[in-house]
Order: structure tokens, then C-alpha cells, then sequence
């Protein structure tokens, strides 16, 4: 897709890390005051790049909290999703940095 370029490569990775990161911290934040409309918008943003990317984790992990705004998860889960959706995002972030040098 991307023709090998190197160029072309740096560019996707930084244009990715910009949007994981937003990610990041949107899901933080939504899913933490629970504003679906918001947490959703955040989602659709991010699930295609993660799709091309082969990013399934992100995107399970994403349809979770979708389910835990729903069912009006504890406290306790909604954390450990942030924690987990953090910790998944941030190995992104270092591989996409890692690239986009």
C-alpha cells in the first residue's frame, strides 16, 4: 500500500501517532465519564487505522468498553479498561516512533 517508500512510511507512522495518541487519551476520558456519544465518535476515528494495522486488541478492547458504558460497569472495570487500552496504545506509540525515524 505503501509502495515500500520510506518516505511514504515515515509519513503514515507519523500521521498514526498522532491519531493513537488522541485515541489514548480520548478513550481515557469517555469512557471514564461514560459519554458514549463521544467515546464512540473517538472509536470510529481510530478503528480503521487499527484495522490496517492488524490492531485487534484495540479494537476488542474498544467494543468492551462500548459494553461497559452500557451495562453500567463498575468503577473498577472502567479502570482496568483505561489501564489496559493505555498500556495497548502505548506499545503502539513507541513501534510507531520507532518507524517514524
Amino acid at each position: 500500500m505503501l509502495y515500500g517508500e520510506a518516505a511514504y512510511i515515515k509519513e503514515f507512522a507519523e500521521a498514526a501517532l498522532t491519531s493513537f495518541k488522541e485515541f489514548q487519551d480520548n478513550y481515557i476520558l469517555f469512557l471514564t465519564n461514560r459519554d458514549e456519544v463521544n467515546f464512540r465518535k473517538a472509536g470510529h476515528k481510530i478503528k480503521p487505522v487499527a484495522q490496517m494495522l492488524g490492531l485487534g486488541l484495540i479494537i476488542e478492547e474498544y467494543e468492551q468498553g462500548k459494553v461497559l458504558i452500557w451495562e453500567e460497569g463498575s468503577d473498577s472495570e472502567i479502570k482496568t479498561s483505561c489501564k489496559k487500552m493505555d498500556d495497548i496504545c502505548t506499545k503502539v506509540l513507541e513501534e510507531l516512533k520507532d518507524i517514524a525515524k
